[in-house]
């Protein structure tokens, strides 16, 4: 296949989630192509209709959706009335972490269907093609959940539209690293080779433009996606919160999360929990493992690079 733009990061979205992504990559040196929208051309009776809507990325290509559908199937149906629209927030034990990103940190398997049905039900979610935890770290929760974190950065988020303020934030740090957001570029499809997600292929005004993509696709909402103007409670005062991608060590999923170590208005409740119990606890892979990615071969899938 012939490439027009080659990077390291390919995001589908400029939603919270696509620009937090990319400003990440950018921050260890890394080149990132955005599109604007997170939605492609239109699909009738695609696969993913059942799926949450930011991974709904209205598609017609069948094999862009036997993937997206593949890699939440175990999940069962996600009720539009069971999505989270609130920005998470988190309290951490600690402000900052001691743990290196490189380690493989213990996890336990059957927590990780319950960590992606929460990522799938909020509009601040994403999906990454490979399982990595590259240049993050491991931090403890004030609830003894141990998650993977990649800060962004900190700022004070509006109370009156916590959502739009960190989106509006984030548009500011994309911009000061040159960060380009391609407005009227849509996802046509994901390209693979041999099951390996390298690229993805967009609709612009001009024509089809082909991006690879050395290091995965990040499927992300667009910014017309955003979720409602409230967060979870806030901590009192002008207290400014970290802005990180949190995920789980050995999942693909992960969302944006605001982490603070002061303590909140009121408790915050455990985000652990599946979204409803329609789902099933049940999402398993084989998980390959580099020094500097760790990737996943999943329903005939197989890792970057094999």
């Amino acid at each position: 296949m012939k490439w027009d733009v080659e990077v390291d990061l390919v995001c589908t979205g400029s939603g919270t989630a696509g620009l937090a992504s990319a400003v990440a990559v950018a921050d260890v040196g890394g080149d990132v192509f955005v599109a604007g929208s997170g939605a492609g051309d239109p699909a009738t009776g695609s696969a993913v209709q059942r799926i949450s809507s930011w991974l709904d990325v209205g598609v017609s290509d069948v094999e862009t959706n036997d993937y997206l559908a593949a890699v939440s199937s175990d999940l069962g149906p996600l009720p539009r009335s069971a999505r989270n629209q609130d920005l998470p927030v988190r309290v951490v034990s600690e402000p900052r972490s001691t743990l290196s990103g490189r380690t493989v940190a213990p996890f336990v398997g059957a927590r990780l269907g319950d960590w992606a049905a929460r990522c799938l039900a909020s509009p601040y979610g994403y999906l990454h093609s490979r399982v990595s935890d590259w240049h993050s770290s491991t931090v403890q929760a004030s609830d003894g959940d141990m998650i993977a974190v990649a800060e962004i950065g900190s700022m004070t988020p509006s109370p009156g539209n916590v959502g739009a303020s960190v989106h509006d934030w984030l548009q500011a740090q994309a911009r000061d690293r040159g960060i380009t957001v391609h407005a009227e570029s849509n996802l046509h499809r994901i390209v693979f080779e041999e099951g390996a997600v390298v690229g993805a292929v967009f609709t612009t005004p001009t024509g089809q433009l082909a991006v690879r993509a050395r290091h995965g696709v990040t499927v992300a909402a667009g910014a017309a996606h955003l979720g409602s103007v409230e967060a979870g409670p806030l901590p009192v005062g002008e207290t400014a919160l970290r802005v990180c991608l949190v995920s789980k060590h050995a999942s693909r999923f992960g969302r944006v999360e605001l982490l603070t170590s002061e303590p909140v208005s009121q408790p915050v409740p455990p985000t652990c929990r599946a979204a409803n119990h329609l789902l099933h606890h049940s999402m398993h892979a084989t998980h390959d493992r580099s020094p500097q990615w760790r990737c996943g071969k999943l329903h005939g899938h197989s890792p970057f690079g094999q």
